[in-house]
């Protein structure tokens, strides 16, 4: 085959670890969507199945996109930076793209439900069923707050690297011991520690840490670092399934990050040159243009065709059982269909929305309407996809964070260099669609 020229501004062995992935997310996410019991409601199919708790040691792979955002992030800045961009500028370019796509997406599957109780479906099924299609969700604001906060880390990484590093894990034990042993309600804040410490490894990667170093230590530093997991878990008391790490994360998660990173550095060499194929770049090109649409709109692929299975009278085996593996092949597939509609028809959607005004708006203003899209969509993760209970208040407040980013509000135009360099941007990175 012949050889792909990279692009020596980018690298694709990033583009090729997201793009990796995404279809385990989706695959999981699917499987773990239950429907089953007398009346139907929807719990997650998986909890307490032993096989994929011992799976998610290697198949938990929500790191290496923080890992890659940070790399993509730091990138990014860098390179407005260098424009004479300034951080609110950053931070709102990066609000709009993260917050704006969850628009269409709650409107369309508040749509299916909606449909599905003027249907006659039961409304505890469908609350059930839309408090866990709307789980996905928790992604958007905790990547919207650390990719905000990429100017002040990269800030700490060039100046103070290992401080970063420690800093952050010696919070994240502190918040596990507080949790842990004294039963304080603090663990939501390794949402936010757990998750920077893995972009801050995406820093290292970024500027040749890993690179630099010599394969018998990654192998090493990967190796402890499962070794800590393994300690966490006989120990300490921390359970084997790292999908229970994740909500909130903990300990062993950072440990797992660490780990990953390692593991990346050690097969990017391999990965650069698989990325010279022009059957893998051209995958790994359209996971790249149409990520976000496969991530978010999955769940919304999942509500059409669980509401057609409805509508017809399919059953639901029981879950876990012989029949229900059986039905999981053809469950998977329809989705896939769905989602494949989505990635033609939704980028013609979100194409229509109004560019950004070019204006140098204040950091502040665009703080408040970040925190304003953050608390839109945790409304939505604690009520779910409804149209009522606060629902429609969870999607207008992401609606209107996300008009109010868009206009800028008061303040001096952008000049045209700088323009040109977030055209230059946006175009150079896949990463920054997501």
């Amino acid at each position: 085959m012949a050889a792909v020229r990279v692009p020596v501004d980018r690298d694709l062995s990033i583009d090729f670890a997201r793009a990796f992935c995404l279809p385990i997310v989706v695959l999981l996410h699917a499987l773990q969507m239950g429907i089953g019991g007398d009346p139907l409601r929807a719990f997650n199919a998986l909890d307490g199945f032993e096989p994929l708790a011992w799976a998610t040691w290697p198949l938990m792979i929500m790191p290496v996109f923080f890992i890659c955002g940070g790399f993509a992030s730091i990138t990014q800045w860098r390179r407005l930076r260098g424009h004479g961009e300034t951080v609110a500028h950053y931070v709102r370019i990066r609000a709009i793209r993260l917050a704006q796509p969850v628009v269409a997406l709650v409107a369309a599957v508040g749509a299916v439900l909606a449909g599905m109780l003027l249907a006659g479906v039961d409304a505890e099924f469908v609350r059930t069923f839309a408090v866990r299609l709307a789980e996905p969700l928790w992604f958007i604001p905790v990547y919207l707050i650390c990719t905000a906060l990429v100017p002040t880390m990269s800030w700490l990484h060039r100046h103070a690297p290992w401080t970063a590093y420690v800093g952050l894990a010696a919070a994240v034990v502190v918040v596990d011991v507080l949790v842990r042993g004294l039963g304080v309600p603090v663990g939501a804040l390794n949402w936010i520690l757990v998750w920077l410490f893995a972009q801050q490894l995406g820093f290292g990667l970024r500027d040749g840490w890993f690179a630099r170093r010599s394969r018998l230590v990654l192998v090493a530093v990967a190796a402890g670092s499962y070794g800590v997991i393994g300690v966490l878990v006989g120990w300490f008391g921390y359970s084997h399934d790292m999908l229970d790490n994740l909500n909130p994360p903990t300990l062993a998660i950072l440990a797992l990050a660490l780990g990953q990173a390692c593991l990346f550095a050690l097969a990017q060499p391999l990965i650069r040159r698989m990325m010279q194929w022009r059957p893998m770049l051209g995958a790994v090109f359209v996971f790249g243009v149409y990520g976000m649409v496969i991530y978010l709109w999955h769940t919304f692929a999942m509500a059409v065709v669980t509401a057609l299975q409805l509508a017809i009278g399919l059953p639901f085996p029981p879950v876990l059982s012989p029949a229900w593996w059986a039905t999981r092949p053809v469950w998977i597939l329809a989705i896939a269909v769905v989602v494949a509609g989505c990635c033609l028809v939704v980028p013609r959607i979100e194409a229509r929305w109004p560019k950004p005004i070019e204006r140098r708006t204040p950091l502040a203003v665009v703080i408040v309407w970040s925190v304003c899209a953050v608390a839109g969509v945790g409304v939505l993760l604690t009520l779910g996809y409804l149209p009522w209970r606060n629902g429609l208040l969870g999607w207008a407040l992401v609606t209107v964070a996300v008009v109010a980013l868009i206009t800028g509000g008061p303040g001096r135009r952008v000049s045209d260099d700088s323009v040109r360099a977030e055209a230059r941007s946006a175009e150079s990175s896949s990463a920054a669609r997501s």
